[in-house]
């Protein structure tokens, strides 16, 4: 059943001129090799092929392996969802403050958990903070946010009940000191702010239908979006929020007050300001952190997002009629390298005056905007006479952004990996893995595949095949 799924998916992919394949390796050296590409409709499509084991990760890397083997370059592209996940960790161990708030929020977590404790708390469930699932931080502020009352009255009333025990009464006093603070409040918004707005791009770039272009457009603008709150009235907001007028009337007295050096400092350097009011010091601190945080999300965006693969997005970049080296011959030539195509520039000049002169006349009515996606399904029929520039279209689709699918067949392999399975050969588990993967082609194997299985049953000497 699984050689059948496979010779489907090597039909599928046909005479297809843009093939790439997405490993996601794993610590016991298992490689997920997914295929994506471009059916006869023009359509994305990612099929799981196979699950392989190999040395590959500990001895030299598969794309330089590859690349050897091949004799030509073969681009790798980082998984867009694991970047943006080393983007929140570096986040969230810049600053102590930052770090000593996940510490809070785990310990929150447990103690909420235990059975006494849990019979008297009202508030949302908190939610477990796990180092490979970022996303699970802003779950958890949310609801600490948004629960923030109920989990000051459970500790209250743990710390205050004689009949709970010493330990967890002192546990609870713990964290209502920590909590109680203003800061502690003020960091959780912070944190809620930043990955709030990098939470859509991480859903989107989990599509089969994301691209690379599209990816990179996307992370930039997350970008943009998160130095658009460095700004002191963002600060202030926030820390309004925490404070209430108290931090009104301390940000009234600092504007309007003249700071002034002592004069018999003059002869000294100053590492710290002086004869400042404790509030004042905390609200210079809490926006020291603030911008710190958000230009370390913007900084590391940029480093790990920036350079690599540029000649190549720039290439696909060409490809959107909003560009100004539209459909430029020259700025297509590294797309075009990477299936062995030569550049036919009369092609290029034809297409470019075509597309142009119909995509300033209308939008798409789905999409809104013209992408390079959108591009290659309206005009196909006219760019299939110009071979060059419809695989260049073609090969910017077929180059992906993340490797979610990948992950996803792993999830799948610890689903069907039961207790009756353990002793079975490698072979058999990827078989069956990819049979519950590719649920739309397994299902055939009941229906329109069903007589080709018996005769390759019967033929191969197989007595009985039970299908139903």
């Amino acid at each position: 059943m699984s050689r059948q799924v496979t010779e489907h998916i090597v039909e599928e992919i046909g005479n297809t001129q843009s093939k790439w394949m997405e490993p996601e390796i794993q610590q016991d050296v298992k490689i997920s090799i997914v295929l994506r590409f471009l059916d006869e409709t023009y359509a994305i499509k990612e099929r799981l092929l196979t699950i392989a084991t190999s040395d590959a990760g500990k001895l030299g890397g598969v794309q330089a392996l590859l690349q050897d083997e091949l004799g030509r370059e073969i681009p790798y592209v980082h998984c867009f969802n694991h970047q943006l996940h080393l983007v929140i960790v570096l986040v969230m161990s810049a600053e102590r403050a930052i770090e000593d708030l996940v510490s809070v929020c785990n310990a929150l977590y447990k103690f909420t958990r235990k059975p006494t404790v849990a019979a008297r708390y009202k508030g949302n469930t908190l939610k477990r903070l796990l180092e490979q699932r970022w996303a699970g931080h802003l779950a958890t502020v949310e609801v600490i946010l948004k629960s923030f009352q109920e989990i000051l009255e459970v500790l209250d009333h743990v710390e205050n009940t004689p009949s709970f025990p010493a330990d967890t009464r002192m546990e609870a006093a713990g964290l209502r000191s920590a909590v109680s603070k203003p800061s502690f409040c003020f960091h959780a918004l912070v944190v809620q702010k930043i990955l709030a707005i990098l939470e859509p791009p991480k859903r989107m770039l989990q599509s089969e239908e994301m691209d690379l272009q599209t990816a990179v457009q996307l992370v930039n603008s997350a970008r943009e979006c998160i130095l658009a709150l460095r700004t002191e009235e963002v600060f202030m907001e926030l820390w309004k929020e925490c404070c209430g007028t108290e931090a009104n009337d301390t940000a009234s007295h600092q504007s309007k007050r003249k700071c002034s050096v002592n004069g018999n400092l003059n002869d000294y350097i100053l590492e710290q300001t002086s004869g400042a009011r404790p509030q004042e010091n905390q609200i210079k601190e809490q926006q020291r952190l603030f911008y710190s945080c958000i230009d370390a999300v913007a900084g590391e965006i940029v480093h790990r997002f920036g350079e690599r693969n540029s000649k190549l997005i720039e290439s696909m970049a060409s490809l959107n009629p909003k560009s100004t080296s539209f459909l430029d011959p020259e700025r297509i030539k590294p797309l075009l390298a990477l299936t062995g195509t030569t550049v036919n520039e009369a092609e290029f000049v034809v297409a470019r005056q075509h597309i142009l002169k119909h995509t300033e006349t209308f939008t798409p009515p789905d999409e809104g905007k013209w992408t390079i996606k959108t591009v290659l399904h309206h005009f196909h029929s006219s760019l299939e006479a110009m071979p060059s520039v419809i695989t260049a279209y073609k090969a910017a689709l077929t180059l992906g952004a993340s490797t979610a699918l990948c992950e996803n067949s792993f999830s799948t392999l610890k689903n069907v990996f039961s207790e009756h399975r353990r002793s079975m050969l490698h072979t058999q588990k990827v078989c069956l893995i990819q049979l519950a993967f590719e649920k739309d082609l397994t299902r055939k194997c009941k229906t329109e595949w069903k007589d080709r299985l018996l005769r390759r049953f019967h033929s191969s000497g197989k007595c009985r095949l039970q299908l139903n």
